[in-house]
């Protein structure tokens, strides 16, 4: 029975219990293993082939009946590296049926049913003929029978063409054929692993370390190590129950898982490396202890009568073997086929309609002629359909001795192909021939270790054959113990089977002696293993956590029944289920297709005015049809008070972090009363406990919050007075309201039920009110899926893509997980666990869309890649610039496998790459290498390295703009540099001034006057590429200024614009125009360009005006003094002799 892994729920993953102590062989020299099959058990001990390998002690052979390897379920597919059908006597005769005159010779089969079973034959050719191992076939024995099942396929075009399918007379030559060949499979061994002594629980991690020992014949090729965790417990391992997967990158590796919540018991792995190309592997199993949540598990044995046959008998079912401490707890009811007939209505406890959810298995037993033999005990049609009903849905039921008896009665008819007893009819065991007290084991799983570990052959009560033969080619049906005891065949499962299950369904041939005698001790641990493994291998129904209102709770009539459930179903298949409610006898809720693990909320009226007592009744069914019933019940008291209280909530599912209000209503009922009098009520006080994890969002004025998160707020508030007013012949007053808003600051399901209003009566007693419980549901919003851009899968090597889907947060609720790929099956298929199977090569797209419990979906896509075979592939050094992307320049024959080509980077700190669109990016300066690789046609890897160089988008221009500036000393502007091309890959430049004395210049192009001048600033990239601009420095004119005084020789000339000094003395500041005036031209006179002439002796004032280039106007005067050289100097003048 498969199951499928889901995102939604962690699930618990158990396994078998007896596999021996893993040892580490140190050589790296290769064991062969080879299966070999003979016809009859005398060939065990010195058997065709050991006999021609002698001491040859690198081939390991594994001899057994051509009877047991038909009834094995072992995993055949990676074990062996051939297989080897010897010398032998394979008789395809069925044992037909017997009578008393030769019943008893009849149970020697030792030389009849010795043939193949389709199943097996299958087998041979899926695993080993077709995947190149070498099978080897004694050739008259495969031929002496033409009616046999192993002379139609060995003669089968599809066996006998084969190379690797060898016909032999006399020896196999075996020891030269691995000599001259090896094995094309891979072989490793675990060089750590568990211990299977040490206890582990959640959240311990699992890890192994594995060398490869053949690696070198395989480094050129794609292998994968996957790890599985058996999480069905049907001793087999599916692609879904990959929980790790990895490729495999030398000859040593390790990988791990960490175990999540679940049941105590065992957990079965499988550590598999597997060659991609041709799907061939080898494996290593074993198993831990877990110990986590003590598994209760209910059954209900049905007896034929009040016989002694009771397991509640302690000579039967010793107490003690029922429950072992932090690990399981078996409880057992027992009734009779005639109360278990009976309807609900009249046996309520044990009636055939009240099983499903209410037990894990039935037992049909124990007792000699349970169906009633030659007086069948009739069956009635509902109770047949109720047990049928009961294994649809996956739940467990065993069948015991002679249930089967007879032909053509409603036990043979209805639960015939359900236990898969066929034709042909035997009767073997009629009339007890051959009893016998012995077992001998057939195959090892969780049925025969835990909870106890059984020997290879167990001791039971006295039993005998039945009547029908197993069939064998049924793969679920799987043989756990065989009658022995002479003159049987103890390997013929087909007829001597004594335990042996059908997925869900077990049958046992206990109950011979079984209303005289006692079971002995191994016998009953066998029972108690068969109810172990029934539990954990069926189908559960789902738990259901009630968290309000509890049981009696007492509930205001005013106020409705707020109820909220969780549902969880912890099968892996199940995803989501269906609830309904009722109240009182009558459904008031029902809801299909609910998702796993969703808290139910409901505000349930319950019309109940007076009280009373309120029955609940819930029921939740899984999509199979298991289903778990919880009825209780609720006290409605009738409200006495003047005062009614309640409140809702604005959503009762929302994220973390996210507000919701809370509305309070407190209403006054109307008072009839003969009073003039004031009617109020006072001391009106409010107090709620909110649990931990709520964040108070706002409260009404003058409320207040005390004590932290972590343990939970009070808050406390105290209200208005309420007021009556007189309308009439009553007194009414006036409802109030107020809102309270928090926030979850954590995921999980949130009860408030301590919420109560406080008072003064009117009559001035103290009323307490208790407010309606309120629960709501806190969870995390799905923000993003991935999933890689490429996924390569190979024919024959399913993969999960489970593993790769990344959900954030990863504490998001993952309500549904849907896949789907574009192929419509031609390339690829895929199941809803994300288990990729290829069907043909080429190229399909698999979507998965996942939802969160919000309802919100998101949805991502993956290219899954069949791998084309490649011929050739050409590939040379080359080069990318960063920031480039670039088809990766790869010639690929044929054209269309070049998708089919993988691609990796020695250094991704310079690269990346986008295989599915076959691209490669620069990302950093720099070099490195890419490897690409490709299968041939003979699987064969092909690799070529070359060298990427990333090299950077040169700048081939550098404009600075503007590209002439002026400022003045102090000011600042600042320049711009724009690269060409705008894709270059360094932008920045490096800025810097020919005279920073003048103008000085930052790293980002900002400019500052220094002194007058100009200077050239360059903007350089940093491949030496420059721009230029051109700043000029001024300083600005403030003023103009001339002497007091200006002397001019009588007849002279003298031009005053020497005289004139800016201010300041470095002014830069152009003069555009001029202008002179003479206040009195008779002493002298001045012309446009300045020159001053002087005529007369004596003073006149002059005036220089100037316009710069700002439209400015500056002026300066200077008083021109005519002076004369004097001849006479007496006749006046000053002491140095000038007259003026």
């Amino acid at each position: 029975m498969k199951r499928a892994v889901s995102v939604f729920l962690t699930l618990l993953l158990l396994v078998p219990l007896f596999i021996p102590v893993i040892t580490v062989r140190a050589n790296d020299n290769i064991t062969y293993n080879v299966l070999e099959i003979v016809s009859h058990a005398n060939q065990l001990s010195s058997s065709p082939l050991k006999q021609e390998l002698g001491s040859t002690s690198n081939i390991n052979v594994t001899t057994m009946t051509m009877k047991r390897f038909v009834a094995l379920r072992d995993e055949l597919d990676g074990k062996y590296d051939a297989i080897v059908i010897s010398s032998g006597d394979y008789n395809p005769t069925k044992l037909g049926m017997t009578t008393s005159s030769n019943r008893s010779a009849s149970h020697n089969t030792t030389n009849i049913l010795n043939d193949v079973t389709d199943l097996k034959a299958g087998q041979i050719k899926q695993f080993y003929i077709d995947k190149g191992l070498p099978v080897f076939l004694h050739d008259s024995s495969v031929k002496k029978y033409p009616t046999s099942k192993l002379y139609s396929y060995s003669q089968s075009n599809a066996w006998k063409s084969k190379t690797n399918v060898i016909f032999f007379t006399t020896n196999t030559n075996m020891k030269n054929y691995f000599a001259t060949n090896g094995t094309k499979r891979p072989h490793f061994v675990l060089t750590n692993a568990p211990s299977s002594t040490q206890v582990y629980t959640k959240g311990d991690t699992l890890s192994f370390a594995y060398q490869i020992t053949n690696y070198t014949q395989f480094q050129n090729k794609l292998l994968t190590v996957n790890l599985y965790i058996d999480s069905d417990f049907n001793d087999k391992y599916t692609s879904e129950e990959i929980v790790a997967s990895k490729q495999v990158q030398g000859a040593t590796g390790t990988i791990s898982y960490t175990l999540p919540a679940g049941y105590s018991g065992p957990r079965y792995w499988k550590v598999e490396i597997v060659d991609e190309t041709s799907a061939l592997k080898d494996y290593e199993k074993g198993f831990v202890k877990f110990q986590n949540v003590p598994a209760t598990i209910k059954v209900l044995q049905i007896r034929k009568g009040n016989d002694a046959s009771s397991l509640l008998n302690t000579k039967n079912m010793n107490p003690n073997f029922l429950s072992r401490a932090n690990e399981y707890s078996i409880s057992i009811d027992v009734t009779t086929l005639t109360d278990f007939q009976k309807s609900k209505a009249y046996e309520p406890n044990y009636s055939h309609e009240v099983i499903n959810g209410k037990y894990d298995m039935i037992i049909f037993g124990f007792a000699d002629c349970y169906n009633g033999c030659g007086s069948v005990v009739s069956l009635n049609q509902n109770t047949v359909q109720s047990v049928k009903n009961f294994i649809q849905s996956g739940q467990s039921v065993m069948f015991t001795h002679d249930v089967m008896f007879g032909s053509n009665n409603v036990w043979v008819n209805e639960f015939g192909p359900i236990v898969q007893q066929i034709q042909p009819q035997t009767d073997l065991g009629n009339g007890a021939p051959n009893a016998s007290t012995s077992t001998k084991q057939v195959n090892s799983g969780l049925m025969t270790n835990y909870p106890f570990a059984l020997g290879d052959s167990i001791t039971i009560a006295t039993t005998h054959n039945q009547y029908y033969t197993l069939n064998l080619e049924n793969e679920s049906v799987i043989p756990w113990y065989n009658i022995d005891g002479s003159p049987r065949d103890v390997y013929d499962s087909w007829n001597h089977y004594y335990t042996y299950s059908n997925g869900n369904v077990t049958y046992s041939g206990t109950g011979h002696v079984g209303t005289t005698a006692a079971f002995p001790d191994e016998e009953q641990k066998l029972f108690v293993n068969t109810m172990y493994r029934a539990f954990f291998g069926s189908n559960h129904a789902p738990q259901l956590t009630v968290i309000t209102p509890q049981e009696n709770e007492k509930i205001p009539s005013n106020q409705p029944i707020e109820l909220s459930y969780k549902v969880e179903d912890l099968d892996l298949v199940d995803r989501t289920f269906s609830t309904k409610v009722w109240l009182n006898d009558q459904e008031v809720y029902a809801q299909n297709n609910v998702p796993n693990g969703t808290t139910i909320i409901q505000s349930l009226p319950h019309n109940m005015p007076n009280g009373g007592i309120a029955k609940m009744k819930i029921e939740a069914t899984d999509a199979r049809g298991a289903k778990v019933t919880k009825e209780f019940q609720v006290i409605i008291e009738k409200v006495s008070a003047n005062i009614e209280v309640s409140r809702t909530i604005s959503k009762t599912l929302t994220p973390v972090d996210e507000s919701i209000a809370m509305q309070y209503t407190i209403t006054p009922k109307p008072l009839s009363l003969l009073t003039n009098t004031l009617l109020k009520v006072t001391n009106v006080a409010f107090e709620e406990k909110l649990s931990a994890g709520i964040e108070v969002v706002s409260l009404p004025n003058g409320f207040t919050k005390q004590g932290t998160i972590t343990e939970g707020y009070t808050i406390k508030g105290v209200l208005p007075d309420i007021s009556f007013i007189k309308s009439g012949t009553t007194y009414i007053a006036e409802p109030q309201t107020f809102a309270i808003q928090v926030k979850p600051t954590t995921k999980g399901t949130f009860s408030l039920s301590q919420a109560k209003l406080t008072y003064k009566d009117v009559n001035t007693q103290v009323v307490n009110l208790t407010f309606n419980a309120l629960s709501f549901v806190s969870d995390y919003k799905i923000t993003d899926i991935t999933l890689p851009s490429t996924m390569f899968v190979n024919r024959g090597v399913p993969k999960n893509a489970r593993l790769l889907l990344n959900v954030l947060p990863q504490e998001a609720t993952i309500a549904s997980v849907e896949w789907s790929e574009n192929s419509n099956g031609q390339i690829i298929s895929i199941d809803q666990n994300g288990v990729i199977t290829a069907v043909q090569e080429g190229t399909a797209q698999v979507t998965v869309k996942v939802k969160d419990m919000f309802g919100n979906v998101k949805t991502t896509t993956m290219t899954v890649i069949v791998r084309i075979p490649v011929d050739s592939m050409t590939i040379n050094d080359f080069t990318v610039h960063v920031g480039e992307t670039i088809p990766i320049p790869i010639t690929v024959s044929p054209a269309d496998a070049k998708k089919a080509v993988s691609y990796s980077l020695g250094n991704s700190l310079y690269a990346e790459i986008n295989g599915a669109n076959g691209t490669i990016t620069g990302l950093k300066e720099g070099v490195t290498t890419l490897t690409v690789q490709a299968f041939n046609r003979n699987d064969e890897l092909i690799e070529k390295t070359v060298t990427v160089t990333v090299q950077a988008i040169p700048v081939t221009a550098v404009i600075v703009s503007p590209t002439v500036a002026n400022i003045n000393i102090g000011e600042t502007t600042t320049l711009t540099a724009t690269v060409a091309p705008n894709n270059a890959t360094y932008q920045a430049v490096e800025w810097r001034s020919s005279n920073p004395n003048i103008a000085s210049v930052d790293e980002n192009g900002k400019i500052t006057g220094v002194s007058t001048g100009q200077v050239t600033i360059t903007a350089q990239a940093h491949n030496g590429v420059i721009g230029t601009a051109i700043v000029h420095v001024g300083s600005p004119l403030t003023g103009i200024s001339l002497p007091s005084t200006l002397v001019v020789q009588k007849g002279k000339t003298i031009n005053v614009l020497p005289y004139i000094v800016p201010i300041p003395a470095n002014a830069t500041t152009k003069i555009v125009s001029r202008s002179f005036t003479i206040e009195n031209s008779y002493y002298a006179v001045v012309d446009q360009n300045g020159e001053v002439t002087a005529k007369r002796l004596g003073e006149t004032p002059l005036t220089v005006k100037l316009t710069d280039e700002n439209g400015k106007t500056w002026t300066a005067s200077t008083v021109i003094r005519v002076v004369e050289h004097a001849t006479d100097p007496t006749k006046g003048g000053n002491k140095n002799g000038w007259l003026y």
